[in-house]
């Protein structure tokens, strides 16, 4: 699989809410998650973790829109536009549009998600 087809192939995994799919683009040892609000995630169990509550909500739809992406043998990122729509906790709407850089690495032929960055606009 192309670098390009992973990242398909993942995003399609967040946007279809598969925590199957998704946790097989994962590094098996070696990810960190910064979110929007700062909060760094480096454990994989807690980052799994993470992503298995988000995807259980069915109240949200996200939309990803590549700005660019670098590839070298062995490492691979993206920038990509965001926008996110959910509900809050009253099941009020809202918005949030954001960055996301993410950044893979080979292993074996295999690109694998090791770097995932939020970042807001405000």
């Amino acid at each position: 699989m192309t670098f390009r087809q992973a990242l398909t192939f993942h995003l399609n995994s967040v946007m279809k809410k598969n925590i199957t799919d998704f946790d097989s683009t994962i590094h098996p040892v070696s990810i960190s998650l910064v979110l929007g609000n700062g909060k760094l995630i480096q454990s994989r169990e807690e980052f799994i973790r993470f992503h298995e509550d988000w995807f259980a909500d069915n109240d949200w739809c996200i939309e990803f829109e590549v700005i660019n992406t670098r590839e070298t043998e062995q490492m691979a990122s993206a920038l990509l536009y965001v926008h996110y729509d959910d509900f809050d906790e009253k099941g009020n709407p809202y918005q949030l549009n954001y960055y996301l850089h993410l950044l893979f690495e080979n292993v074996n032929g295999k690109w694998l998600l090791v770097f995932d960055q939020n970042t807001n606009i405000r």
